[in-house]
């Protein structure tokens, strides 16, 4: 390839052109994937920013393994649409000056590019790359473990040390990486304080999670003992920790919403169960915040954990009142939160109230047939243990 045609390619982290608002004295710097961006926007959805948003959350939504650059991609849009607002510009700020030759074969590019995101890691713009998705994950792993009185950094690094460096643990071989680990905590645990073994357990919570992916763990063995480090870990005293209260529970929950193996369904309930009287308004509105936010990002999985956590809140710490609204906002997209709620009410004697459980729910969603037959059944029930009080039987 000539030095000529080399200078001609173009990547997508090159500048393209800078363009100085009015007024102002900093100039906007447009990359090659700010133009391409513009020109799918423009020939592709009639410069409908909405309609492009769209696209790509179809995209993720129907094709999970384009999920991650589907997310890259419309982080892009946002924060370069964010970019032209705050200059005061628009789109056609970036096509007037180029010839009609040159947009037809940036053209061809933007639709590989963006469209069909067909791209190499490496090539991701740094808005690409820093999506809320991988913001948010690290922050929930190890982001708030500088407020830990002991750091769990020093234990991860010495857990991490315990996989190899690279490769697949087979099935047969997650036995013996179990064993690695279990002996790694037993040597630990006798023989450290409190703060050092919140320490010891918070870093093997996110380590473990954070290798989880190199482990063919069908057996079961490295996620029982995840289920046993995080109900201990649960159970551990947080008010004999020289620790503010609500940043440890902040870590806790924002742990729980994001690590997505089932590690902590067991010690869910014995969390929520326990908590202080002082603590469940915390909770909550940790719970509350988390929804609003991973819903406002997108972030639909995530923000699902962080609203079916708030119904077992509600549900173990027997708050009744919030169980309709609760369940309006779950509708039927799944169906164990729902009938969870119901079955609690039921159980306590708030028969009308697991009934208006399922009623709150109900409308369009992957559950809602099945949910519909769990109504009529518990209405059955409900009719059947009513027609005996009323016989005397």
């Amino acid at each position: 390839m000539t030095a000529e045609r080399r200078r001609d390619i173009r990547y997508g982290n090159d500048l393209y052109q800078e363009i100085l608002p009015s007024g102002t004295t900093e100039p906007l710097k447009v990359t090659y994937w700010d133009l391409w961006t513009t020109l799918v926007l423009a020939r592709e959805f009639e410069g409908d920013w909405d309609r492009m948003y769209e696209h790509f959350r179809a995209e993720k939504a129907q094709h999970p393994f384009r999920r991650g650059r589907a997310e890259e991609i419309l982080n892009h849009l946002r924060l370069f649409r964010q970019a032209l607002d705050q200059a005061g510009l628009g789109v056609n700020s970036i096509l007037t000056e180029a010839t009609p030759d040159f947009l037809r074969k940036q053209h061809l590019k933007a639709r590989r590019k963006v469209l069909e995101m067909h791209f190499y890691d490496r090539e991701r713009s740094p808005w690409m790359v820093h999506t809320p998705r991988r913001e948010r994950e690290a922050r929930a792993m190890r982001g708030y473990w500088d407020h830990f009185p002991v750091s769990p950094q020093t234990d991860a690094g010495a857990l991490e040390r315990q996989y190899k460096p690279s490769g697949w643990y087979t099935e047969n071989q997650s036995f013996g990486l179990e064993r690695k680990l279990s002996t790694f905590l037993e040597k630990r645990e006798d023989r450290v304080s409190l703060a050092e073994l919140f320490a010891l357990y918070r870093a093997f919570l996110t380590v473990v999670a954070e290798k989880m992916d190199m482990v063919d763990d069908s057996y079961g063995v490295v996620g029982t003992l995840y289920e046993q480090v995080f109900e201990g870990y649960v159970q551990l005293d947080q008010a004999a920790l020289d620790m503010p209260l609500e940043i440890m529970l902040q870590d806790l929950i924002e742990l729980i919403v994001w690590e997505d193996h089932g590690g902590t369904e067991t010690g869910k309930p014995i969390f929520f169960a326990g908590l202080a009287p002082h603590e469940v308004p915390l909770v909550e509105s940790i719970l509350q915040a988390q929804w609003n936010e991973l819903r406002d990002l997108e972030l639909d999985y995530q923000a699902e954990e962080a609203l079916t956590m708030l119904g077992m809140l509600y549900q173990h710490q027997l708050m009744f009142d919030r169980f309709v609204p609760t369940a309006r906002a779950m509708g039927t997209r799944a169906w164990k939160r729902i009938t969870a709620m119901s079955e609690a009410a039921e159980k306590h004697g708030r028969y009308d109230l697991a009934l208006a459980v399922y009623e709150a729910c109900s409308g369009p969603g992957l559950h809602e047939d099945f949910l519909r037959e769990k109504y009529q059944e518990l209405k059955s029930r409900l009719s059947s243990l009513r027609a005996s009080d009323l016989t005397g039987f």
